[in-house]
């Protein structure tokens, strides 16, 4: 509903007077300006009829400040306080010992009532006292909320309405209230005014506003249950779900407010959850109110604007809020809490006025809801303070939970007759989109055939000039011609089976011939799988009464259906006769068809999940086509089909009127293998960047590879992510080209497992798929994808992207190898100062020890300096020489301080990373046992495993705690500790899929261990 300005201004005007009018229609109901106030501590209700009302206690009390008597004192001169109102300033001369975080004083009233009310019996009703409270009259005490005392280790508090009913015998009722409270809080005291009058007034007045309340929260729960079941069940739109929180919390607040129902539902609720479950509804209530106008108002705010920033900054604060309510941390609490009420309430205004001005539909209803809201504020705020005291006032809220239903119900029926004039839009499309279809495919017939018929002239007449790759790269392109000209075809077809424009050519066919020549064209598209072709078609078979061309198309749609879901297996083309009929039956070993989809399977534009499928792609025109030729012949299509067991489909066509003569004999069965595509691991093309293409369409695995080969780059392919992972162990890989759509596992998770062990640097992956939707790209991304590119891809394009992608992977490399080599260079001066001391110190003790260290010492230099470190493996025996020499250094300079055990245990001369066990013993000896004054014992094991070797390095020294541990390998670890153990970790992750494994306890040692294959 648009509208102008000036009609919104007087809309609302109008909306304001009549808020105004029922709440002064209200006013008139139960509020009488000739009641009598106290003054000086006396109410005189002599000659005051207040038989049908009930008299609100307020004006001028007395008040003994720092004192809990019952009665009034008459030695001092008499101190005066306004009920209700604040008492803080009554109380700022505290009694020496006492200080305000903890206050406590009598209210005393004196009530004159006239000779012929005597012996009448009258009640009190308390609503709120703050917040323990003792009530005597006449001297005597007739009820205790809490505890009332003048120390705080003594107080109790507790906070309840109550009423007190009693019959007087004269007519003086003095009224005594002692009343105690912590000192922080802001309302303390009496904040509502009691009510006095005869049992029945009294009770009428209390059961208007307990019937106002339930009304009101009644309202706002069916409203907060509907919107609940609209977003379960029908629209998951999150401002449906915000608004029903606004319900639901503006419910418990009315619950915790004013005549506390919840308090009677559940009496053993303590005054301290009390307190927070009436600020949580409270605070909860604005902030879901904002976030409903903040998706309202979706779409048109900037991210970088303002207000959305105070939209985010309030929500932080929300949460922040909740988290200190939940510790009891008061201060903070109060001052978070009385944010948001202010911040609140601006943002909601300027929130409404963005969407007015926006136009969206109904929005009046939503200006009148927020009017409706502040000006209930507004009015309980006058109720609060005392300036106009009325029973609760329930029409307000009633009045925005309609108009808020009201702007949903408008929404809804603009949204219904939105989907109607889109359905009827859409069938227009829908006849627009089959004439631009069959137009296309009429267009790109005649240029496809050309490429076609000239790629085929130039394979067959150049044949003895083109090099083997040409003429590969000729038949691929053959062969897609031909793929696209099947999707073409189908595509006409489709349109003509609308129009009734297919006409049958019938004669006498024979079947296994059609069906050995489809199942020569599909064996190219099995090409890489482990499936097998049986056709059980018998020699003497009658003939069949068809048109062979669509024979031939139905048959071939069936069985690269088949081809399509199925991994491994058998396809099985096999016919018997039922009368006058043959039915042709193909059967797969693939994933099988669910219930579901069974019964939708034969419509237009219908398939299985592509990511599911052994090939993705087509329009999921071909059942569809398929059922309707059957049809034309007189016959019918089925389907029998079990999940993850395979499928059959079969047709009934009439046989036709000749029966072939057996001419030679030869088997019943014939079994076709599809040839199976080899992989090679190994490096073909050394030095150049290692590609990995997953994909399970081999004609895009055939296509990519040519064009990266081209490119001066060594491809492996494979078929499944679940072989990639497989490859992903043996050897290192530049980068992953990976589709999305694959069976089994989709290109989505195996970019999820491979983060698990590379990061984005260390292994590139990028995603090719035909789906260029901007949620598929940031699932990609979201999932570790480097980049994405969209199918169709132009050659340029791949080769510039991946050869971005395989330079970010080699810098990678180069940092890790730049670490190792620093890792090398690292011999600390200290160690060599120490050790050179030594071998000088020896010189006059021990000349021949000193030689031994002095040529253990030129070994230890020349292994740590030698170039084959620099290599990604070095031989395990060149690897222990350089530990032994390093720790024959350490053994003389700390003699029996550091003990070395050695278990070595190989005879297979494996290959590990150079310097990764030398680094796990310095790290052992330094930073294990020679922290201990006794020192300790290293020990070095090196085992043979079943295809492994398992190196362990393992001290007695000072150990560390678990959340150390979990810290050594990460980053924080790195800068901490230098880069030795996390680059040793890097690089066996990259090497070998595994890095290091660390178990340690402090003050018993540590243990460091990993795993190389043979």
């Amino acid at each position: 509903m648009n509208m102008n300005r000036r009609k919104i201004i007087i809309l609302t005007t109008c909306f304001l007077i009549t808020l105004v009018g029922l709440r002064f229609l209200w006013a008139t109901l139960y509020y009488d300006k000739n009641l009598p106030q106290a003054e000086g501590g006396v109410l005189d209700l002599r000659g005051v009829d207040f038989a049908d009302d009930s008299i609100q206690l307020v004006g001028e009390w007395m008040f003994d400040p720092w004192s809990l008597e019952n009665t009034e004192r008459q030695d001092d001169t008499p101190a005066y306080i306004t009920v209700p109102g604040k008492w803080r300033e009554s109380l700022s001369n505290p009694p020496a010992g006492n200080d305000m975080s903890f206050l406590y004083g009598t209210y005393h009233l004196r009530i004159l009532l006239d000779e012929k009310h005597k012996n009448e019996p009258y009640t009190f009703y308390v609503k709120d006292i703050r917040t323990a409270s003792a009530i005597y009259i006449n001297g005597e005490k007739v009820m205790e909320q809490g505890k009332v005392a003048t120390k705080e280790s003594d107080f109790v508090p507790k906070v309840k309405p109550f009423k007190i009913s009693f019959q007087s015998d004269v007519q003086v009722i003095d009224l005594s209230i002692q009343v105690a409270d912590t000192g922080p809080s802001k309302k303390s005291g009496m904040q509502k005014p009691i009510q006095f009058g005869f049992v029945s007034a009294v009770e009428k007045s209390q059961t208007v506003a307990l019937m106002s309340q339930l009304l009101s929260v009644s309202i706002l729960l069916l409203h907060f249950v509907f919107a609940i079941i609209i977003y379960i069940g029908f629209s998951r739109r999150s401002e449906l779900l915000y608004l029903a929180v606004v319900f639901g919390s503006a419910a418990l607040s009315i619950l915790l407010d004013d005549e506390r129902i919840l308090l009677y539902l559940f009496p053993t609720i303590e005054q301290f959850w009390w307190i927070k479950l009436a600020h949580f509804s409270y605070t909860t209530s604005i902030i879901f109110l904002v976030l409903f106008f903040r998706k309202l108002l979706e779409g048109t705010l900037k991210t970088t604007s303002l207000l959305s920033y105070l939209y985010k900054l309030l929500f932080i604060v929300y949460l922040v809020y909740i988290f200190v309510l939940l510790l009891d941390i008061r201060p903070i609490s109060g001052n978070l809490f009385s944010l948001i009420f202010i911040v609140g309430p601006i943002l909601i205004p300027f929130s409404l006025l963005k969407i007015v001005s926006k136009g969206t539909s109904g929005s009046i209803y939503l200006l009148f809801a927020t009017i409706s809201i502040a000006f209930n504020i507004v009015c309980a705020y006058f109720n609060t303070i005392g300036l106009v005291v009325l029973p609760y006032y329930p029409f307000n809220m009633i009045i925005a939970v309609i108009c808020f239903a009201v702007f949903w119900f408008k929404q809804f029926f603009q949204a219904t007759e939105e989907s109607k004039a889109l359905a009827e839009k859409l069938q227009r499309v829908d006849q627009k989109k089959d004439e631009f279809l069959a137009n296309t495919s009429h267009e790109l017939r005649n240029p496809l055939h050309g490429i076609m018929n000239i790629s085929q002239t130039i394979y067959e007449t150049e044949s003895d000039h083109l090099s083997v790759e040409s003429k590969r790269n000729m038949e691929t392109l053959i062969s897609v011609s031909k793929r696209m000209s099947y999707i073409l075809n189908d595509l006409l077809d489709i349109q003509h089976l609308k129009e009734g424009g297919i006409e049958l050519h019938k004669k006498d066919v024979d079947l296994s011939a059609v069906v050995a020549s489809v199942v020569d064209m599909m064996r190219l598209m099995t090409e890489g799988k482990d499936i097998s072709f049986v056709i059980n078609i018998s020699e003497d078979f009658p003939c069949l009464r068809a048109d062979e061309n669509r024979l031939f198309q139905i048959v071939f749609n069936l069985i690269h259906n088949a081809v399509k879901y199925s991994e491994r297996g058998e396809i099985t083309i096999s016919v018997e006769m039922e009368g006058k009929m043959a039915r042709v039956s193909v059967k797969d070993t693939g994933i099988g068809i669910d219930e579901e989809t069974l019964h939708s399977i034969f419509l237009p534009y219908e398939q299985a999940d592509s990511s599911m499928t052994a090939m993705g792609g087509g329009l999921g025109l071909g059942l569809s086509i398929c059922e309707q030729l059957v049809s034309l012949h007189g016959g019918k299509l089925e389907v029998q089909s079990v999940v993850d067991q395979g499928s059959t489909f079969s047709f009934t066509i009439p046989l036709g009127n000749e029966r072939k003569e057996l001419k030679t004999e030869r088997p019943m069965v014939n079994q076709l293998t599809a040839p199976r595509l080899e992989i090679a691991a190994g490096s073909e093309r050394e030095g150049l960047p290692r590609i990995l293409v997953v994909d399970d369409d081999p004609l895009n695995l055939t296509i990519v590879e040519r064009i990266l080969k081209a490119s001066q780059f060594e491809v492996t392919t494979c078929t499944s992510g679940t072989e990639a992972l497989v490859l992903l162990n043996k050897g290192k890989w530049d980068l992953v080209l990976t589709d999305v759509m694959m069976p089994k596992m989709s290109g989505y998770e195996l970019t999820e497992k491979i983060r698990e062990r590379f990061t984005m640097a260390e292994l590139p992956v990028m995603m090719l798929t035909a789906r260029s939707q901007s949620e598929d790209i940031q699932t990609g991304f979201h999932y570790g994808a480097n980049d994405y590119i969209i199918k169709p891809v132009a050659k340029k394009e791949l080769v510039v992207r991946v050869k971005a992608l395989t330079d970010l992977g080699k810098s990678m490399s180069d940092r890790v190898i730049m670490e190792a080599a620093w890792l090398q260079a690292q011999i600390q001066p200290h160690f060599l100062f120490n050790t050179l001391n030594t071998i000088a110190a020896l010189s006059e003790e021990d000349p021949e020890k000193m030689m031994k260290l002095i040529n253990e010492f030129g070994n230890y230099l020349n292994a740590s300096f030698t170039t084959q470190n620099l290599s990604e493996l070095v031989p395990l025996k060149k690897e222990l020489e350089l530990v032994r020499s390093y720790v024959f250094i350490e053994k003389e300079r700390f003699g029996e301080r550091l003990q070395v055990e050695w278990q070595v245990d190989v005879n297979s001369n494996v290959l590990v990373p150079p310097l990764a066990i030398q680094t796990l013993v310095e790290n052992a000896i330094n930073h294990g046992v020679l922290c201990l004054p006794g020192g300790g014992t290293v020990k070095v094991s090196v085992m043979e495993l079943d295809g492994a070797v398992e190196i362990s390095i393992a001290d007695d020294g000072m150990g560390m705690d678990p959340e150390k541990v979990c810290k050594l390998l990460s980053e924080a670890g790195e800068r901490n500790k230098g880069i030795g153990l996390l680059n040793t970790d890097k690089r066996l992750r990259q090497l070998f899929g595994r890095g290091l494994r660390i178990t340690s306890e402090l003050n018993v040692g540590t243990t460091v261990s990993f795993t190389v294959p043979k």
